[in-house]
Order: structure tokens, then sequence, then C-alpha cells
């Protein structure tokens, strides 16, 4: 078949990772249509290698009439750690991925699944406090947290809290201190707790430290290196994520980038967990501004020709003199409001200029989001609702949420005593009513079970304006989520607003150009240093590891930041080595691949049976490697990726730490020591995946 073979191809002579594909087989015998099985989203990780670095299963299917047969097969080369399950399509019926999974669970080379909170070490630690709790106090809320490593592992800390509470009641436990709290749960521990526990000692302030047991450290481990493993969220849902949300007829800047980045991460993480994510580009392309912009057009006639003949930043200067016009000139004004009348009623004229603007957006859009790795975005702008909008009024009316107020009909919310305008004194729409028209198609029309909205920090109240609408209006009765993912402004050294010196809000691609450009001359001076002649294919391959760590550094360095606080830009501090920046990740990477170049060891032949953590960098680097999915439990909730850069760069520095304290080309723990590395080696590679940063064998 034409295009497995192609497919296979593709994987024998990738350099790089392989981040989807899709493969389709041969026609089944009933009903002459192609099965397809969606590799959409198996993370091939790490580059192809003369030897094989760990397995990459590739599923074959072959359907008959009756059975769907599923078959494993290695492909030499790749690691298919951290991979998703596939998904099977046939005849537009999706086969039950619970079908899939437990097929895959049951073949050896296949990455082992489970959930969340099957996979996270800190949720097995409160499973077995809870228990614990029960016995001592009923119904608690279990607080466990992540311990100082000078004192254990994981701590609960309940003791403090049910001592001070059974004081209230008289103390009838008879507890004359939190230690005796801690020692009653302590005691109440089940007994199977002591294959994961080493140590529990209880402090003086009734704090419980637990220390993990080796053997099971070790066991953990080994199954990561033999079989890998997927994540799964414990309930698969349909996320809609609204993220980026440029504006028509204006370049994209410095604004849109956290949106942009922390959307698509999401999204990212959310698929790679089985949801099945929708991601919406909300892009402003409705309201008076057309009208104006169309009119400025129209006398400086530029409404003719072609689309690719445009210029977004000659539409935006467009747009500032029609702004000028429309506040100076009372005829311009007029004629510009009859223009926005014309657009929303589809005149012919006005459609077709409006289109050929949208177009010649969407060429610079795509640009910046090619340069971002950012995929699978779809459009869906304020026009895109325009038809909705008299009916959601209508049914908020006939809810009897809608009170008029000055001509206008407004909903009142418990937020803010200032009302969501649904429908202006003049008959027209505003944001207000696209927005809540936007939930509510989300919800009932797409169907989902959760809606995150990524804008700024200064939307905050808006939203949860249209959020309380939406609850009045029923519209979540399902039980369907709505989050507001908000975050801080991109600052300057200053701590203003980011601007370029002429005062102009920087160009997004402006920003990625300098990132790029500073990343080549770093690069080019490493080159110099190691007396590298450039020739025009190292030329060409420079620019190109330039333009990829340019990238990387301003993806990372927006990430790490916490989503809710200001942060200043600095390309000094992204793209620095030796701190907490892709640089460091991605040369952590690389150098972690030259261990395992100079090891000259086919890591496909090792056996868990050699391992051994004995030392406590060792020990260290295990227990960061098993945190991973606590972590990202964490971000599916609170939507806080910070959590997982601060991972990745833990893992980095662990690394670090261990490679510089446990020798490991040539020493009696080469084999143990090739494992451990293997095993950070994949999942750097799946985090920085999730991120879609491409990882270097050398840098």
């Amino acid at each position: 078949m034409a295009e497995r073979a192609e497919f296979n191809r593709k994987c024998t002579n990738s350099t790089g990772p392989l981040y989807s594909a899709d493969l389709f087989l041969a026609a089944t015998p009933r009903s002459g249509q192609k099965a397809m099985v969606g590799l959409r989203g198996w993370r091939l990780l790490g580059r192809a290698r003369r030897r094989s670095t760990g397995p990459l299963v590739a599923l074959s299917l072959a359907l008959s009439s009756h059975l769907a047969h599923l078959s494993w097969n290695a492909l030499p080369g790749f690691v298919a750690a951290w991979a998703p399950t596939p998904t099977v399509h046939h005849s537009g019926s999706r086969l039950l991925a619970g079908s899939v999974r437990a097929v895959a669970s049951a073949v050896e080379a296949g990455p082992a699944v489970k959930t969340l909170s099957e996979a996270s070490l800190q949720a097995q630690v409160e499973g077995f406090f809870a228990r614990a709790l029960a016995d001592v106090a009923g119904e608690a809320k279990v607080m466990v947290a992540p311990a100082d490593p000078r004192f254990g592992d994981y701590q609960c800390n309940n003791a403090m809290g049910l001592f001070k509470q059974s004081k209230k009641e008289g103390g009838k436990e008879g507890w004359k201190s939190p230690r005796d709290v801690g020692e009653a749960i302590k005691a109440a521990l089940p007994a199977e707790a002591s294959e994961l526990f080493e140590e529990v000692n209880v402090a003086p302030q009734g704090f419980i430290t637990v220390k993990l047991s080796p053997q099971w450290l070790h066991k953990q481990v080994a199954e990561l290196f033999d079989h890998g493993l997927q994540l799964r969220s414990s309930m698969s849902q349909r996320i809609v994520i609204d993220y980026s949300s440029p504006n028509i007829a204006k370049e994209m800047h410095v604004g849109h980038l956290r949106s942009t980045i922390l959307g698509d991460t999401m999204a990212n993480l959310f698929e790679d967990l089985g949801h099945e994510v929708v991601r919406l580009n909300h892009v402003g392309d409705w309201g008076t501004q057309f009208g104006m912009l169309l009119e400025y057009m129209r006398r400086e006639e530029a409404l003719d020709g072609e689309a690719s003949s445009m210029v977004v930043s000659d539409l935006q200067k467009f747009y500032r003199s029609a702004k000028e016009a429309f506040d100076e000139d009372d005829e311009f004004r007029k004629k510009a409001q009859t223009n926005v009348v014309e657009l929303q009623s589809g005149a012919d004229w006005a459609r077709a200029a409006w289109n050929r603007i949208c177009e010649a957006s969407r060429k610079e859009f795509d640009t910046v989001y090619g340069r971002l790795q950012i995929r699978g975005l779809q459009e869906r702008g304020e026009s895109f609702y325009n038809k909705m909008l008299p009916g959601v009024v209508e049914e908020l009316q006939e809810k009897g949420l809608v009170t008029e107020s000055d001509g206008a009909l407004c909903v009142f919310t418990n937020v803010s005593e200032t009302p969501l305008i649904v429908q202006k004194a003049d008959g027209g729409f505003g944001y207000d009513s696209t927005d809540c028209a936007a939930v509510q198609h989300r919800i009932n029309e797409e169907n989902a079970n959760r809606v995150i909205y990524v804008i700024d920090n200064g939307q905050e109240l808006h939203m949860r304006m249209v959020f309380s609408a939406a609850e009045q209006a029923g519209w979540l009765s399902g039980g369907a989520r709505l989050d507001f993912m908000g975050f801080g402004l991109v600052q300057g050294q200053d701590g203003k607003k980011f601007k370029t010196r002429s005062g102009e809000v920087v160009r997004l691609r402006d920003l990625l150009d300098e990132a790029a450009d500073r990343s080549e001359v770093e690069l080019r001076k490493r080159a110099e240093n190691a007396n590298i002649v450039l020739d025009e294919d190292k030329e060409r391959k420079l620019k190109q590891n330039a333009e990829s760590i340019g990238m990387a550094a301003v993806k990372y360095f927006d990430l790490r930041q916490n989503r809710n606080s200001d942060y200043r830009f600095s390309y000094d501090s992204m793209l620095d080595p030796k701190g907490n920046t892709a640089v460091y990740v991605l040369y952590a990477y690389a150098r972690i691949a030259g261990v395992l170049r100079r090891a000259d060891f086919e890591i496909g032949t090792l056996s868990t049976t050699d391992l051994e953590l004995t030392e406590a960098p060792e020990r260290a680097l295990a227990l960061r490697l098993l945190r991973l999915p606590e972590v990202i439990a964490q971000v599916e909730d609170d939507l806080f990726p910070s959590r997982l850069v601060d991972h990745m760069y833990g893992l980095a520095t662990d690394f670090s730490s261990f490679y510089t304290e446990c020798p490991v080309v040539g020493s009696e723990q080469q084999k143990s020591r090739l494992i451990l590395c293997e095993v950070v080696r994949r999942q750097l590679a799946y985090c920085l995946g999730l991120l879609r940063i491409e990882p270097f064998e050398q840098l």
C-alpha cells in the first residue's frame, strides 16, 4: 500500500521528531471504504538513530466484516515513550478507545496506559493517608504535599488542624498534642503502605513525613524504561479553548504572545491526555472599525485588486487614518456607519472588500503561527456569531433576564452593578451580545464539557459577567464548566508596557526576528570558539537552529512565568544558557544524547535488572521523573503551565547534579546509569513536545 509505505519511509528517514501522522490502510471487504488509524498526537521522541534507543510502536489494523484485529510492530530507531494511544476510525465511526487501550495494555511492546490519578505519586500517597484519616477522624480532606527533601519525600499536614478541632470539641480523643494526632494517623496507615514507604516520621508539630521505598522507586523507573507511559485523564471531555484572537487588518503584536503560547500549550496537553480539543481563534473581524476602513479605502481607491496585493501593515495605516477621519469628519462618520449596515446585511461590494481584508490578515497571522509551531487553530471570529445575536437576545428575554435601560436591553448579573448590554438603544449589537452567543454556541452546538478563555486579566470582569449570564440562562445546567485563564502584561525592562523606542507597540514578528537573530549570534560565537568552518550546508543548518532556538526561547520564557503576573521581557534572560531557559533544557537534552552516543551501547539490549539507585543524585532524579503525572494533573485542573516548565527545569538541574557526581560512560554502573539517562531523555523530549519545541541531539 502506497500510503503505508510512505509513512514507513518517513519514519525510517526522519531526522527529527514526527509529531503527527495519519496512516491510511486498505479498503475493507464489506464497505469498500478506507479505514484510518489516527496516529495524531503520537510523539516519536528523539531523532532517528543508527542503534535502537527503544521501541516505536506502530499500529497495524486489519479490519474484517466482524472483527478489528490489532497487531503491534516495533520500528527501530525511535522512542515512543509517553505516546498517546491511537484512536481508530472506520467508516466515520469510532472504535471505542477503551477497546484499543485494553488491547494495547496487553501487548508488551506498547506503552503502559494509566490515568493521572493512577500514575500520580502524590495521589497514591494521599490514598494511604485518606484511609488512615478515615479511621482516626472520619471524613477529612487529605492535606499532602511534597516535603522538604531534608526530611522526606511527602508530608501530611492534617494533624495540627485535627488537634485544634478536637480541643474545641472537648478533647474526647485524649490527644494532648498535635504529635499525638500524627502518631495516631501513622498507626492507622494500612499495612500495604509499607510497600511504598520506607520511613514514616512524626514531627513535634504533628507533621508526618514519609520517605519512599528504594525498591518501589526502582520498580517504577524500571517500568518507565521497559514500557514507557501514556497518561490519560480520568474522564475524557470535549474542551473548547479560545486563544490568540488577533484583530483583522492589524498586525499581531506582543500583546498576542501570551494568549497564543499559553492557549496552544494547554491544547497540546489536553489532547495528549485523551481529550477532544477544539482550538478556536476568536478574531476581531466585525464592527464599526470595518465601516471606517472600507470608507477610507474607497476614498483612496484601494478597494479593488487581489487579496495577495494587500499588506497588513498598509491596512493598519489605513485604519489609523480612517479613525482620525471618523473622529473629525461628520460626513465620513455617516458613510462609515452606513457601510457597517451594508456589511452586516450582506451587500456584495462590502462583503467582497471585507473578505479581501480578512484574507490578507490571515496570511500575516499564519506566518507568525508557523514560526511558533501553532497548528490546528480554527478561525471563528465575531462575524460567525452575528446571525445568532437576535435569537440569543430573544432567549434571554423569554427567560426574564433582560431589563430595558435608556432604550438598551441589559442583563444584570451578581458579578457587577454594571450590566451586560445585549442590544444597544439603536438596535445594534456589541461585544457583550457576541460573547454571550459564543458561550451558548460552544455549549449547545459544540457540545463542550469545558470552555477555556485565554484572555488578558483586564477582561476578567467582563468574562465573569458573561459566565454569570450563561448560568442564569441555564446554559450550564448540563454540567459544562467555564474557565477564565487570565494572564498579565508583557513589560519592558522599565516595568511599563513593552514598546519600541518610538513608543509603538512591539510587533510580534519583530520580536521573533530579534530572538532568532540573537540566537544566531550566539551560535556563531560557539562555532568560532570551536574552530568550526561554516560551509554552505553548515551555514544553512546554523540559521535553522538559530530560528528553532529563538522560537523555543520565547515560548519557554513566557510559559515559565506565573501567568497571572506581569513580567519583564528580556532577550538576555531568555537566552541565558545557565538559567531557567529553553537553552538550558535543550543543552541538558543534547548532553544526554551525547552520553548515549559516547557509550556506544545498544540501549535496547539493556536490562532493568542492572538498574541501581544507590547514590543520592540517582534517587533524586528518579523521584523527579515519577512526579511528572502529579504535575500534569495540577496543570489540567488549574491551568498553570508554568508548573510543567518548572518540572522540566528541575529535571534538567537534577540531571546536571547526577552527571557531575555519578560518572556514566566507563563506570561500573554504566548500564544502570544509561537506563536512567534514557528515561530522562524521553521525559524531557515529551515535555518539550507539549510545548512544540524540537530537542537537539547536538548543540
